[in-house]
């Protein structure tokens, strides 16, 4: 866009210099070019103005106010990094209590890396709004399952008593804060959670998922 100001000055400069004697009474050259240069000024405003406007979206915008270097590399810059990740429970763990974590180790995606299979932990890279959904699998007595965000519950779910072998899913949307910590436990006593592979005719899936869907 800015290599067309000079074009458009001299555009101006030329279609001036050819209609001035006509539209208005000015016999010095002195008079001529003062009133040329006041035109290409209001012209190069004008132009600046429109131009803050179209980059940035704003109607006060200006141009010649803004930092055309950073505006410039902002635009260029890549789109950010999906995060999420969607984890499983590879095997089945028994005699689980309250306040242990849930390790899902092994993950179907998990762009990013901000999920962490050694501890069953989810660390958000940045502020934002998160989806998270999970899903427990049980042949165990009543419990609830909870989700953590800094060791704060946030959200549960009932994982009633089946009668056989059952599970049970709750999906939150929550504002979560950079480098908050992010897990699944259990309310209850000796409880038993199901997992297994991820093969076909293998019902015993407890897993957990995450997304960040908006950032301010």
């Amino acid at each position: 866009m800015f290599v067309l100001l000079p074009f458009l000055c001299a555009a101006v400069s030329l279609a001036e210099l050819t209609t001035l004697h006509k539209g208005r009474n000015l016999t010095s050259m002195e008079g001529r070019l003062s009133y040329l240069e006041k035109t290409i000024v209001r012209r190069i405003n004008a132009t600046e103005r429109v131009l803050g406007q179209l980059l940035t979206g704003r109607d006060d915008a200006d141009i010649s106010a803004l930092n055309v270097l950073a505006l410039r590399s902002g635009m260029l810059a890549s789109p950010s990094e999906p995060v999420l990740f969607s984890a499983y429970k590879s095997s089945s763990t028994g005699g689980i209590s309250s306040k242990v974590t849930i390790r899902f180790d092994r993950t179907y995606i998990n762009l990013g890396n901000h999920y962490h299979t050694e501890d069953g932990i989810f660390i958000t890279p940045k502020t934002g709004v998160y989806l998270f959904h999970w899903t427990i699998a049980t042949g165990g007595s009543a419990f609830s399952s909870q989700l953590m965000v800094g060791g704060t519950v946030r959200a549960s779910n009932l994982v009633p008593y089946p009668g056989g072998v059952d599970s049970s899913s709750a999906m939150v949307i929550l504002n979560i804060s950079e480098e908050d910590h992010v897990w699944i436990q259990l309310y209850g006593s000796s409880e038993h959670v199901y997992g297994g592979s991820n093969s076909e005719g293998n019902y015993y899936q407890s897993t957990f998922s995450g997304i960040l869907v908006h950032t301010p």
